[in-house]
């Protein structure tokens, strides 16, 4: 779908600014299947420019090739072509020229830019339907504070009754993204929901000398947390479902520990994701908040209800500074070498892959599953986060495997 200068004008506009943070005066050469403008972004302005000449200069180009505008306006659209940072950390960051600090700054508005553009020239992706309200009143969960022997502050959420679930929130996040678990009755009425935050993340506390020191998660730290929570809440053999990170040290715990789960449900885990670790997420000249909302962005499958994508995205712009850098070393750096002498999994393993999600693909996902005995439970059309993007979404393919595993010996 070719684009000429005055679609592109349209659509660009000051409102697209809204809400991101102010920096400095910058000038973005865009090239959209070879349609070139420039965007002028100054005192809370954008002006869209024509095809530049010899005396105009930038700071940094992004490009998106013929095929790249082809895949963006698709309905819907491939993995990897729903944003503007979706199309760099999975076709190469040759996209972006120039000064790269200021493609980090401006990496925000350049998935509104992408967005704006998409929208000029088809209809918009069917997004599933919000979740019903909650009633009125207070929630089912109850969040205390658990104080483990090594003196480290715990905040965790249970709800419900039954066969423990313990759950892990994926880098940079926290419990809030098993909202939906924990208020699911399809789930507590079989399941203890039990929901906590890692050490440095949401409402845990970090260590009292934050400030001078850079947060670096690894395999051991990681997964020693995870069965000392286990120990102190007394959980008897409890099936363990985590996320992203939290689905790669579910792979770990089912291969070294998997004696002390009924079952583990690993969400969007791999083996190790080289791609994700990078110096944008902490840096002093970048706003970590709203440059990690863009980087997390693209994994989000574009027919995720609207609240709950938001609310997801919501959690990576609060996250403290480094913590989610200080993860993605996790699964970046240390996790790929450990996991390549793990053995099979010692307690039943299902290894779920969204469609979407391009940090640990379905191809991932199946090697894990192979590798580790497991089983691969494919998601169309949900995302990197399934139990915060879409709940009901995630519910439709969690719930038989919980009934399966409940019944497991």
């Amino acid at each position: 779908m070719q684009l000429d200068d005055e679609q592109i004008t349209a659509a660009l506009h000051d409102d697209l600014l809204r809400g991101l943070p102010p920096g400095p005066p910058a000038t973005l050469l865009l090239d959209v299947a070879g349609t070139r403008v420039l965007l002028d972004v100054a005192d809370g302005g954008l002006t869209v420019r024509p095809a530049p000449g010899i005396n105009d200069t930038w700071d940094v180009a992004f490009t998106l090739t013929a095929q790249d505008w082809d895949d963006v306006c698709a309905d819907p659209p491939p993995r990897g072509a729903t944003t503007a940072q979706a199309l760099v950390a999975t076709r190469g960051a040759d996209r972006v020229a120039g000064r790269r600090e200021v493609w980090a700054r401006s990496a925000p508005l350049l998935d509104r830019v992408v967005a704006a553009l998409r929208d000029a020239v088809r209809k918009p992706v069917d997004r599933r339907p919000d979740p019903a309200p909650p009633a009125p009143g207070l929630g089912p969960s109850v969040g205390r504070y658990l104080h483990l022997e090594d003196g480290r502050r715990i905040f965790v959420e249970t709800a419900g009754e039954g066969v423990p679930l313990l759950c892990l929130h994926t880098a940079g996040a926290d419990s809030r993204q098993f909202r939906g678990l924990l208020e699911d009755p399809r789930v507590t009425d079989h399941h203890r929901v039990v929901a906590f935050d890692m050490p440095w993340h949401g409402r845990s506390d970090p260590p009292d000398d934050w400030r001078t020191r850079r947060y670096t998660l690894d395999t051991r730290t990681y997964a020693s947390t995870v069965l000392a929570v286990a120990d102190a809440l007394a959980l008897d053999r409890p099936v363990l479902i985590g996320c992203s990170m939290g689905g790669a040290i579910a792979l770990y715990l089912a291969a070294e520990h998997g004696e002390r789960f009924r079952g583990v449900c690993a969400l969007e885990g791999g083996l190790g994701s080289p791609g994700r670790f990078v110096e944008w997420t902490h840096r002093a000249d970048v706003d970590h908040s709203a440059f990690l909302a863009s980087w997390v962005g693209g994994l989000i499958a574009p027919g995720s209800p609207t609240g709950p994508r938001e609310q997801t995205l919501w959690g990576y712009a609060s996250t403290g500074p480094g913590v989610y850098q200080g993860d993605t070393h996790f699964y970046s750096v240390d996790f790929p070498t450990v996991s390549a002498g793990l053995g099979r999994a010692t307690c039943p393993l299902y290894v779920f892959s969204g469609e979407y999600d391009y940090s640990a693909t379905t191809e991932m996902s199946r090697e894990a599953a192979e590798r580790l005995g497991g089983e691969l439970v494919t998601m169309p059309g949900r995302g990197h986060f399934p139990m915060a993007e879409d709940p009901e979404g995630m519910a439709e393919h969690l719930l038989p495997v919980l009934a399966t595993l409940r019944g497991a010996p």
